[in-house]
């Protein structure tokens, strides 16, 4: 297009000035052939107004050259901000989506001829990024906070050697290197992650950042076209998704199988929230004495076709999309219309981390308590450690305001964050649960002894009711009480059962001595 432009220029500038040059030479014939057979004054009249036309029409000749100039170096300015717009980003001042395209389409071609003529080819790394909870920095902090984190990611990608980043839209990055080497790759990736946050979170304006995922793919090992290059880097994105996100994954066809199979029981999920084909269980949580005082509510699914399918199975596939919300309102609702906490002192529900993260949990919540015509101090929360460690700020005080509702909050699966003793003076929870990985190793393990001990006593200091989780055996009842714990859930007490079923539903009963539903 460019050249194009450049030749319509030159053939009309050249065609205009030859136009004009001839004025001067036609004006003085003209002058000659109709002054003759005129008187010598006439004559001498013609002649001055051919010399005057010929002197305005060289100037008119100087001034069409100047503009003639002025157009083409505007034209070709106009044509440098064009090509400026189609290849880099104006935003983050990466390459376009279309330019880095064309690079990565240009290597591939390159590739597939080396191939076809027998030749050794060249190899090169595509790496698709993503920032992880982006949507959630635009919403709590603004865009302008959003655009800063992209540019800097440019930024930092650029000091690296070899690396060439395109924007491909929104968020999502993708870089070409050199090298092919997973390990040098990884540390690379690595580094160049660490140097991010550590820009990004010394700056007050984007402390809100959370990292990033790398989906890692190789040429011509994993694919020779664009298309399934791009494809292959982003299963192994999305597998780090999967898997908490803030990873780095390299693709391999495992990745592909496990990616199919999530995307068929999200859709499997899906239907069984609209069909009510889920069920909700309860497990009884008993006193110092044995006697049940409150349960929690487990959600359970029996595929129609797959059989019981486990959560900890369909629970991530659903904190990947929506359908988290979907559930977790299903489940609340469920609990909500039952009679589960008739007599009870609460019944507990667990809240998902990327439930918390997404915003929607306490209009949802309020939504459902308002029809039900339930009241929250009815329910606990339960919210495993290492959400609320790794919470923001925008998260606590999503915690905070449920509290303020009225909902008990109880931290699960105590001991598995590494937390510090000191933090828990400043958490909203009321609820201590101790992660079973302590509760069953009381006997053998003197760290479990001294971590449980010590939990029991910050607890009474600050009023939090401690629960030991994973209670089997009457030996780990009797090692639990001796460390401080004063509410007790295991197998020893009774499984997961849906509500009616023996003795759940009949509150205050002394339930440790019921061998129907012991631990087999």
């Amino acid at each position: 297009m460019k050249r194009h432009h450049q030749l319509l220029t030159k053939i009309s500038r050249r065609q205009l000035l030859e136009f004009v040059a001839l004025l001067p030479a036609t004006a003085l014939l003209g002058a000659s052939w109709l002054a003759e057979g005129l008187p010598a004054q006439d004559q001498r009249l013609m002649g001055g107004a051919a010399l005057l036309l010929m002197l305005l029409t060289l100037a008119a000749l100087a001034s069409a050259t100047k503009l003639m100039g002025e157009a083409g170096t505007r034209l070709e300015e106009s044509e440098r901000q064009l090509d400026q717009l189609l290849n880099i980003d104006e935003l983050s001042g990466a390459l376009s989506r279309r330019s880095f395209l064309e690079e990565l389409d240009g290597r591939l071609e390159r590739i597939r001829a080396a191939q076809f003529s027998g030749k050794p080819s060249s190899e090169f790394t595509l790496m698709l990024l993503d920032v992880d909870h982006f949507k959630h920095l635009n919403d709590s902090f603004g865009h302008s906070v959003g655009d800063e984190v992209l540019r800097t990611l440019v930024a930092c990608a650029a000091e690296q050697p070899n690396w060439i980043i395109g924007r491909l839209g929104g968020d999502e990055f993708a870089m070409l290197v050199g090298s092919t080497d997973h390990r040098a790759l990884y540390d690379d990736a690595s580094r160049y992650a660490e140097r991010l946050m550590k820009v990004l979170r010394t700056s007050d304006r984007t402390q809100g950042y959370q990292g990033i995922s790398i989906g890692i793919a190789t040429a011509p090992s994993d694919a020779t076209s664009a298309r399934e290059l791009l494809h292959c880097a982003d299963v192994a994105l999305y597998d780090c998704k999967r898997n908490g996100r803030g990873k780095i994954a390299f693709y391999n066809q495992e990745m592909q199988r496990k990616q199919t199979d999530a995307r068929q029981m999200a859709r499997d999920l899906h239907a069984a929230i609209l069909l009510n084909e889920l069920d909700v269980y309860y497990q009884p949580i008993v006193d110092f004495g044995g006697r049940t005082v409150s349960a929690e509510a487990l959600v359970r699914w029996n595929h129609p076709v797959g059989g019981a399918i486990a959560p900890d199975r369909f629970i991530p596939v659903a904190e990947q999309s929506e359908l988290i919300d979907r559930l977790g309102e299903w489940v609340f609702r469920r609990v909500c219309e039952s009679d589960a906490n008739r007599g009870f002192g609460t019944i507990s529900v667990n809240v998902s981390g990327a439930q918390l993260k997404r915003g929607k949990l306490v209009p949802m919540l309020r939504k459902v308590l308002r029809e039900t015509r339930r009241s929250a101090s009815d329910f606990a929360l339960e919210i495993t450690e290492t959400v609320i460690m790794n919470a923001t700020p925008e998260v606590l005080s999503t915690v905070r305001e449920l509290r303020e509702m009225g909902f008990l909050i109880a931290l699960d699966d105590f001991g598995t964050g590494n937390s510090s003793f000191s933090l828990l003076r400043t958490l909203p929870v009321d609820i201590i649960k101790i992660d079973k990985s302590y509760t069953q190793q009381l006997k053998t393990d003197s760290i479990s002894q001294v971590f449980v001990t010590a939990v029991g006593e910050v607890a009474k200091l600050l009023s939090y009711v401690v629960v030991a989780e994973g209670v089997e055996t009457q030996e780990h009842a009797m090692l639990a009480k001796l460390a401080g714990a004063g509410r007790f859930q295991g197998y020893l007490y009774g499984k997961p059962i849906p509500l009616g079923r023996e003795r759940l539903g009949r509150p205050g009963n002394d339930i440790a001595q019921a061998p129907s539903v012991r631990a087999g």
